[in-house]
């Protein structure tokens, strides 16, 4: 018997080991790597960014604002107010939400418009925050659209809740808000039957609904909700 060889095949038996124990280490280790790099985000936060301008063009189906991506927005207290005291006073302005559904029905398919309005009693606004409840079973959120050239919105949804942030552009001067001039239209598509709610909320965890003034001051307006019934 040959000892010698025997001790060779030993010998390369041993190496095929463990080379194959280091295959499979470097396998699970990439495969882990590559999982946890490819986890998709929470698909329930979203933003969407929309300004209405004056060459701005709607496609024949009324789509047009950019594909929403997954990030966290600022509020406009904090756009508005970096670097100086932010002060909340009590304020006789409001926000209100409006629809020109007749009687309030609507079918499932149909879409609604709601129109937000704001009235700052006089106030010079520089942006605001909205926080609105709505079942997101019943309506899909289909687009925002600011009203006002020289304003950009973020609306941004979770759950049952969507806040929209509407930021002044720098180029242009501070102004009043008046009932006379809506702020931003929101397009929804009703999906289920029922009795429903679109809610202006003065707040929602760390989300306020506000209007933010040149001099640093959030003003804290009233609200309103519109019911709609879809059949």
């Amino acid at each position: 018997m040959n000892y010698k060889n025997m001790e060779n095949d030993q010998e390369k038996n041993k190496i095929f080991k463990y080379l194959l124990v280091v295959f499979f280490a470097v396998f699970i280790v990439t495969g882990i790597f590559m999982l946890l790099s490819g986890r998709p985000k929470n698909p329930n936060e979203k933003i969407s960014t929309v300004r209405v301008t004056d060459t701005q063009k709607i496609n024949n189906n009324g789509v047009d604002f950019p594909e929403e991506t997954t990030a966290i927005i600022p509020t406009a207290a904090t756009v508005s107010t970096v670097g100086a005291t932010i002060t909340t006073v009590p304020s006789s302005t409001s926000m209100t939400l409006e629809t020109d559904l007749p009687g309030g029905k609507m079918k499932v398919g149909d879409m609604i418009e709601l129109s937000l309005f704001a009235d700052s009693n006089g106030k010079n606004i520089v942006g605001y925050d909205v926080v609105m409840s709505y079942d997101s079973l019943a309506f899909d959120f289909l687009r925002g659209l600011s009203s006002l050239s020289d304003y950009h919105i973020y609306t941004y949804k979770k759950g049952h809740f969507f806040t929209i942030t509407g930021l002044k552009t720098l180029q242009s001067s501070p102004s009043p808000m008046t009932k006379a001039n809506k702020l931003a239209t929101l397009t929804f598509e009703a999906t289920k039957t029922g009795q429903f709610e679109f809610s202006l909320l003065s707040s929602n965890d760390k989300d306020k609904t506000d209007l933010i003034t040149d001099k640093t001051e959030v003003l804290i307006p009233t609200l309103n909700k519109v019911v709609v019934e879809v059949k």
